[in-house]
């Protein structure tokens, strides 16, 4: 006899609780090899034509006893505060008799070698590690009557006891009856106490979870949405958008910790191209997951629904949304996730951030990376349109860029730095950076043109104290932005004024390039400009639209399909325009051609007169570096009083003076300046006379 004794080797002893999962599993495998004998010595018995009832009562008793032996050491368990891996299994998966018996049979053979041998020889063949089906079906049938029903269920695997199996043990071969049944890794791994781990790479924020700044009253509603559906049991999807770098998953990383459900972060990209059986595979794997780890998936970087989505996408979406009763879902946009696509749903939106709470973010890593002191956080976070994320990778950049110079601390240099090497060369085509050398004193203008330059500034340094602390902005929900429109005769410093202000605002100056702008095709003029606004929106940059006359001219009378083209490509770039919250300049010189309508819509209009002769003296004077050798005798008085020049015509002159005197050996004087003004006038058809020159000539 296989048996020497009906004694399946559990211990007696009831009144103990279960302190780890291997214990648990050291009974279950000697059930199944106390079984597994039991099985075989019943068929060597029926062989031999003897009568099996009696040996199958004292195999029932001793199973009978085994089981509520660990029921009641389970029970200890639970009352005792221990937290059990196969407890937890069992009271989530919803399994029917005959699959709970598979189930364990298959765990135990997975979880010790010590069942090998017998499976081998029940199965008479060698180097057999789990069981078959039709093992199974022998197997419970030495205890129970087997009925058609039961064995179907065996056969064809389907809910929570599919997910456990994996399916590369099925023989296509063969009959399913011959299939072998092998738990899943991860599961076997669960069962035993540790982690259930998933053959994926999740994202996980490193603890301590860095401070979440801005948006608690958002993780507040989502902690309670979370709560409400883990006692009602009903599913639930939340979709959290807002702008890139906005901390959507530092604020599920905050929520999980919150609420103490681990998030599985799942990237749509990753999963998007998987093929169908490796896609299906891990949505199991999530499933298990997540249920038995009290778990909720955490879906990131989904296309825009807004748009006509495929199938396939929708039907990839809906899957993962099925998998978890609680999904998170991010976005960026409102309406990029199809709320028709859950039946439970709601949504929490993550706004930009006003001035005051950049000021805070701004402040905040200015003291993390020491760099207080050097740092004007009040000024950032006022012209910066930034998300907390883009703030921190700013401060990241800035480190690296202070640790290459050798330095110990982030200067504001290092910043601004930072800032144009992470927002570099994104608007493409559409526009061309301009690098501004000029300051305050480069600019001769009159006082007044100065002084309104300066305010236009402050509409961007001091936007948090009128705007939010003064409460303006509650009276302006839209068009916060600052447009400027500079107009003046050619020359007159309207170019020089647009990069002073972007120096003194330490933003980065972008020349629209209009003729990339502007398209023969219907529509797509209006796509060029959405594609603009909508990069810059993502940039810290100003907008300078010059010779603006040519895309904001004025609209025509309807008369045909061009004119009506024509004026739907205005009123779009007027929309645009309206919407956003950045600096745009224009400038022209052709100020009666621009369009009424953007005129009411432009904030500040600054005329660039031509200079009088004490302004045209003063540039005449400011124009040339003091490292140039000078004639004694020079006039400069002279040339400004005798010749009405703009300011660049006067820096066009002295430029190629400067190159006569250097061809001819000479300094710079009047004979090289009268030769270069002659020139100028030439290029505009005017010839000088000996008269023009006075004395000089």
């Amino acid at each position: 006899m296989f048996l020497n004794n009906i004694d399946c080797g559990i211990k007696k002893e009831k009144n103990m609780p279960y302190l780890w999962d291997k214990d648990i599993w050291t009974d279950f495998v000697s059930i199944m090899e106390f079984l597994l004998w039991a099985a075989i010595e019943k068929e060597e018995m029926e062989d031999r034509g003897e009568n099996t009832a009696g040996f199958v009562l004292q195999i029932a008793e001793e199973m009978e006893h085994a089981e509520k032996v660990i029921k009641r050491r389970l029970e200890l368990s639970k009352i005792s505060g221990i937290k059990l891996h196969t407890a937890k299994f069992f009271s989530e998966m919803q399994l029917s008799p005959i699959e709970r018996f598979a189930f364990v049979l298959s765990a135990a053979a997975g979880a010790s070698y010590k069942l090998n041998s017998v499976l081998t020889a029940a199965e008479s063949r060698k180097n057999v590690n789990s069981p078959t089906v039709e093992m199974v079906l022998r197997l419970y049938g030495v205890l129970n009557e087997l009925d058609l029903k039961e064995i179907a269920v065996l056969i064809n695997m389907s809910g929570d006891f599919e997910l456990c199996f994996e399916k590369d043990g099925l023989n296509k071969n063969k009959a399913r009856i011959y299939d072998s049944m092998r738990i899943k890794n991860p599961l076997l791994s669960y069962l035993l106490g540790q982690d259930f781990n998933i053959d994926y790479r999740n994202f996980v924020i490193e603890k301590p979870l860095p401070e979440l700044l801005i948006y608690e009253d958002v993780l507040g509603m989502a902690v309670s949405a979370a709560e409400n559906q883990k006692q009602t049991k009903e599913r639930l999807t939340v979709y959290i958008y807002g702008k890139k770098k906005s901390g959507k998953k530092l604020l599920v990383s905050h929520l999980s910790e919150r609420i103490g459900r681990q998030a599985v972060f799942v990237f749509w990209n990753d999963i998007a191209g998987m093929p169908y059986e490796k896609k299906e595979k891990l949505f199991c794997d999530i499933n298990l997951k997540t249920r038995l780890e009290d778990g909720f998936i955490c879906l990131y970087g989904i296309p825009d629904f807004s748009e006509e989505s495929n199938l396939p996408e929708i039907t990839v979406l809906s899957r993962i949304i099925e998998i978890s009763s609680f999904t998170v879902v991010l976005g960026e946009g409102k309406y990029d996730f199809p709320s028709w696509a859950a039946e439970n749903f709601m949504s929490l939106e993550l706004w930009e951030l006003s001035a005051t709470e950049k000021i805070s973010v701004w402040s905040y890593y200015s003291g993390l990376y020491n760099a207080a002191g050097n740092i004007d956080s009040e000024l950032n976070g006022n012209k910066y349109v930034m998300s907390v994320g883009e703030i921190e990778n700013t401060f990241a950049t800035a480190h690296n860029i202070s640790v290459s110079k050798n330095l110990n601390n982030i200067s504001a240099e290092d910043i601004a730095d930072a800032i144009k090497q992470r927002g570099q060369g994104k608007l493409g085509s559409y526009a061309s950076i301009i690098e501004g050398k000029f300051t305050w004193n480069d600019l001769i203008v009159d006082d007044a043109v100065k002084r309104q330059m300066r305010y236009i500034c402050g509409q961007i340094k001091y936007r948090n104290i009128v705007g939010e602390e003064w409460g303006f902005f509650d009276k302006t929900p839209y068009g916060r932005g600052v447009s400027v429109l500079f107009y003046g005769p050619p020359g007159t410093g309207k170019t020089m004024a647009v990069q002073i202000m972007a120096s003194e605002l330490g933003l980065e100056l972008y020349r629209v390039d209009l003729s990339k702008m502007v398209s023969k095709y219907i529509g797509e003029t209006e796509k060029n400009i959405s594609a603009l606004f909508d990069r810059a929106k993502r940039m810290n940059v100003i907008l300078f639209f010059d010779e603006a006359d040519s895309l904001f001219a004025k609209r025509s009378e309807v008369k045909d399909s061009n004119d009506r083209n024509a004026n739907a490509e205005t009123a779009h770039l007027l929309q645009k325009m309206e919407e956003y919250d950045g600096m745009v300049i224009l400038a022209t010189n052709l100020v009666e051609q621009i369009d009424d309508a953007f005129r009411r819509r432009i904030k500040f209009m600054v005329q660039f007169r031509f200079p009088d002769f004490e302004t045209r003296k003063r540039i005449w004077y400011s124009l040339i570096p003091d490292k140039t050798p000078v004639e004694e005798g020079i006039d400069l008085d002279f040339f400004a009083k005798q010749f009405e020049l703009s300011g660049s015509q006067i820096k066009e002159i002295l430029w190629n003076a400067a190159y006569i005197a250097v061809c001819d050996k000479k300094k710079l004087g009047n004979e090289q300046i009268k030769e270069a003004v002659a020139w100028n006038y030439m290029k505009y058809g005017k010839q000088l006379t000996k008269e023009d020159f006075g004395y000089l000539a």
